[in-house]
């Protein structure tokens, strides 16, 4: 067998760069935190369509805009909705502010419109008196009029415009040249009762219908009923007007002239009437303000009743025309008309004043409102830029956060790493959960114990620091070595190796054959290996094998340390002690164990040192015979020229690279 040059293995340099990379704590890079960070976030499990939209990785641009957005979504929401429910109401209070105004304007309007309706009906009833007995003191009844309604018009706050105004009433101006036009006419005309009725009446219905359109086009919120009321006493203002017109005919002619006027005087009458109930029926206020006026006016009860009764009889004739009777029917129905147009604006004015408290009641909610609503636009961007502010700090901790999280499981890794050097990995996860680990039996198993021969030597020839290097690359190579057997290295104490098989794990009795193939290969690689700073002097191993039962366990608690026990341990010790330099010596146990599993070669040791150690003889019971184990069937050893050998420290120290005919040779 020739002697070569070492070549470093792939499973060494693996080591080596593992082992350095665990002294040093890198930085972490961009992917390295990326990864980190979707660790924390627990982004690992099965995705789903919304993980791409809705989830990000704070560390990227894109998800800390996602986490951004999610968090200033669950404070905006809310804020959104409190700033839209304010504005609302806000908005429903200036209507109702608004509509308060405009209802009251409207009364106000309303009160102007009543007065320009008496001083119409004033006239109207005049102007039927001095058709129906034309005389010049009927005629200066008239005229007294005519400047009242005129001021009436001039004093209307505003006229109605429209497309349905009829074109005489489209402005005052045209209302006024209107009334002057018939005013001049009356008396170039033949006119009629019925026909002076009919002018001043349409008149009146116009304004009625400008009330009634005003106070449909505005809402008069909870006092619609007092205005439905202050309406119809209006209408019945106008209607007991019809009546009072009809009367003055009928008593300054004698009688009505035809069965129609009688039956119209009927009519506006009964429609008086149901009216004004219908105005008490919904209005309280006005039942009671109606009540009120009237009893400081009751003397006109009985004389207009007594007049009414008269009318209804329709028995006058024209014999019995009476300008004074005419006269008195107009003064009573005035006054009871009077009672009307009192009880209308004492109506007015009580709706007036609560429109005017339930529009300072608005306008406080609207100021108050305000208040808030400013104070929520002032808190808002607070609470968006302090949620902003309180997000990217998140970030940037969780940034830190991974940063260490990283750098701690690396120190894990590295930890664990120098763990499972002390203890088997089954031990070393079952301390790590905090489990008790009892020492066991193993029944089966085989020890192996090498140390290097002339240590003591070529340690007087070295340094302590060259002692430890050349050390440490001698481990290293076995451990690269070992990894490919179903062994445990128990430990290294000095220059002295320890491994086992079939501990911690039971492996039946395939423990003997690992072990076995393992010794030889150790034995192949040793020969080759040149000590780096004694060139030219190569490392030699002495080798002891012993299978038999031991006791395993844990000791210590600062130090951990995974030990095995029994005479077997000292059995194989004593085998490496009383060795020679490169050869395996093992026990006849051994021997049996590797006969049965067939291929290694192995012979008898024909000295008798071993049978002068009392321990040995007490362990065999006085029968001692220990063998060399030579070599193995079809074991291949990687030795390449002798003149490719180096004396290089950086290659003397390094393991061969594994053949492919040592792999397949291992055991399955």
């Amino acid at each position: 067998m020739t002697k070569t040059k070492v070549k470093p293995s792939d499973r060494e340099k693996n080591i080596s760069n593992s082992s350095a990379s665990t002294t040093s704590m890198l930085s972490l890079t961009p992917s390295q935190l990326n990864t980190a960070i979707m660790d924390m976030l627990s982004m690992r499990q099965a995705a789903t369509r919304c993980d791409a939209v809705c989830r990000g990785n704070p560390i990227t641009d894109a998800g800390k805009r996602k986490q951004m957005i999610k968090m200033l979504s669950v404070v905006m929401i809310p804020v959104l909705v409190i700033t839209g429910m304010t504005a609302n109401t806000f908005a429903i209070a200036i209507d109702n502010y608004i509509s308060s105004a405009n209802v009251r304007e409207l009364l106000f309007f309303s009160i102007e419109l009543g007065a320009l309706l008496r001083t119409i009906q004033f006239e109207r009833d005049m102007s039927a008196l001095y058709v129906s007995n034309i005389k010049p003191e009927t005629k200066d009844f008239l005229l007294q009029r005519y400047p009242d309604t005129d001021l009436a018009i001039q004093n209307l706050s505003r006229w109605p415009r429209g497309d349905d105004i009829v074109m005489e009433m489209e402005t005052r101006e045209r209302f006024l040249s209107y009334l002057n036009k018939h005013r001049y006419q009356l008396d170039v005309y033949n006119q009629s009762v019925e026909t002076e009725l009919d002018f001043y009446s349409n008149s009146i219905m116009v304004l009625l219908k400008w009330l009634y359109d005003a106070i449909s086009e505005s809402s008069t919120g909870s006092v619609w009923k007092d205005v439905v009321a202050y309406q119809e006493i209006i209408v019945s203002s106008e209607l007991f007007g019809r009546e009072r017109a009809l009367g003055v005919s009928f008593y300054a002619t004698g009688g009505f002239e035809t069965r129609e006027k009688y039956l119209l005087f009927m009519e506006n009458q009964d429609r008086a009437n149901v009216t004004f109930e219908s105005a008490r029926f919904y209005s309280k206020i006005a039942f009671d303000i109606y009540n009120i006026e009237l009893a400081k006016n009751t003397e006109v009860i009985v004389p207009i009743e007594d007049y009414r009764n008269r009318i209804k009889s329709n028995n006058y004739t024209s014999t019995q025309a009476s300008i004074h009777e005419a006269e008195r029917w107009f003064d009573n129905m005035t006054i009871y008309q009077g009672v009307l147009t009192r009880t209308q604006n004492e109506l007015a004015m009580t709706i007036d004043e609560s429109l005017a408290k339930a529009s300072e009641e608005e306008l406080q909610s609207v100021i108050t409102i305000c208040i808030v609503f400013g104070v929520i636009l002032i808190v808002c961007p607070l609470i968006v830029f302090a949620v902003y502010s309180l997000t990217s700090e998140i970030q940037k901790y969780s940034i830190s956060i991974a940063n260490r999280t990283k750098a701690l499981n690396k120190e894990k890794k590295r930890t664990d790493i120098l763990l499972y050097q002390m203890l088997p990995k089954s031990v070393a996860e079952r301390l790590k959960r905090s489990e008790e680990v009892d020492a066991e039996q193993y029944g089966d198993s085989t020890i192996f114990f090498s140390d290097i021969v002339g240590f003591t030597s070529i340690s007087a020839q070295s340094s302590p620091l060259q002692v430890v290097d050349m050390l440490n690359g001698l481990y290293l190579s076995f451990d690269a070595r070992i990894e490919i057997y179903d062994v445990y290295k128990v430990e290294t104490i000095g220059d002295a190796y320890m491994v086992v098989s079939g501990v911690p794990r039971r492996n039946g009795r395939r423990h003997a054959s690992e072990i076995g193939t393992m010794a030889l290969d150790l034995i192949d690689n040793i020969k080759r290996l040149e000590i780096p700073h004694l060139p030219g002097t190569k490392f030699k191993l002495r080798v002891g094998l012993h299978s038999g039962p031991v006791l395993a366990g844990v000791v210590g608690t600062k130090m951990p340390r995974y030990c095995l026990f029994g005479e077997t341990v000292s059995i194989a010790s004593k085998m490496e002690s009383q060795g020679r330099a490169n050869k395996i010596q093992i026990s006849h146990t051994t021997r049996d164990l590797l006969n049965v599993f067939g291929g290694f070669i192995m012979e008898e040791r024909r000295d008798d040192e071993m049978k002068q150690d009392r321990d040995v003889l007490n362990a065999f019971h006085g029968y001692v015979r220990t063998y060399w184990l030579l070599h193995r069937e079809g074991f291949l050893s990687d030795v390449d020229d002798d003149s490719s050998r180096s004396t290089s420290p950086e290659f003397a120290m390094q393991s061969t690279e594994k053949s492919g005919g040592l792999k397949s040779y291992l055991p399955h």
